[in-house]
């Protein structure tokens, strides 16, 4: 990894909208584009950060701890982690829940319990649902009553997951392939033919084009697929990305410690949207 990059961001929700901390992007662990806003969440060592179609970026709320796995649901983002060095807490924070853009934080599960390094929500019929993998154990858990208890699944030491569109289906990528489960991570099963990817994403249920996975495989290059069967390759992703996420639209964002970039054809172009 490359020497750490460093910026000043405001604090979103402060009283004061002049204050400023320097920030050091040393890490980012997701990523997520919110069409609405045009904005992208960058989950960092130091919070969670959202990067403005002009380029500017500033934190949301004033939590500034570890933000390892990320994923939102309309105007709330759930998060998991450690905390910031002044907070008395456990050094795994469970899931919390942060409000954009006012950021009002607060737990809401597990505190004390998980640290989950990989998170992913979708809406399905019957309500939301929420997964992500424990990073002491590997163990997927899942909760589809807002995060409100969960159910513990398979350990299969996954780097990233992602549902498909509807929640109906849970992928995982691992280094012996991706797997897929239907049976909200009780079981898991080879996606047989699919790249060996690093990272995975999945396109939300109201997207304005046909549902597609998005994944980047080992060596940078983009996948997608309609199903998770068949996968189609078009570039590359910019270098050092370590997060990747699909908006509304349809287009790709991808985040890493040198800043953010979107691509709307599919992976094979990419404009930055702000550098760290």
């Amino acid at each position: 990894m490359t020497a750490a990059a460093v910026l000043s961001v405001g604090l979103a929700g402060c009283t004061s909208p002049t204050t400023e901390t320097p920030i050091v992007v040393s890490h980012v662990h997701a990523v997520d584009y919110d069409l609405q806003r045009g904005s992208a969440y960058v989950a960092t060592h130091d919070g969670v950060l959202s990067v403005a179609a002009d380029g500017s970026v500033e934190r949301i709320g004033q939590w500034a701890g570890d933000v390892m796995g990320m994923a939102r649901l309309g105007d709330t983002i759930y998060f998991s982690g450690h905390p910031a060095p002044d907070e008395n807490l456990p050094p795994n924070i469970g899931v919390y829940e942060l409000s954009v853009p006012i950021g009002e934080f607060a737990p809401i599960s597990l505190l004390g319990e998980v640290d989950f390094h990989s998170m992913t929500i979708a809406q399905s019929s019957d309500g939301m649902a929420l997964a992500g993998i424990d990073s002491a154990t590997g163990q997927v858990m899942v909760s589809r009553d807002g995060a409100q208890s969960w159910a513990a699944g398979m350990p299969i030491g996954a780097r990233s997951l992602s549902w498909d569109a509807n929640a109906e289906s849970l992928y995982a990528t691992t280094e012996q392939g991706l797997l897929v489960s239907t049976d909200d991570g009780m079981t898991f099963t080879a996606a047989d033919g699919a790249p060996l990817l690093v990272l995975i994403a999945s396109s939300p249920a109201d997207v304005s084009t046909e549902a597609f996975l998005v994944g980047v495989d080992v060596d940078g290059y983009v996948h997608t697929s309609p199903d998770g069967v068949t996968w189609t390759s078009i570039g590359l992703a910019p270098a050092l990305t370590d997060a990747l996420a699909v908006g509304n639209d349809g287009s790709i964002v991808v985040a890493g410690i040198e800043g953010v970039h979107r691509s709307e054809d599919r992976g094979a172009t990419w404009t930055m949207m702000a550098e760290f």
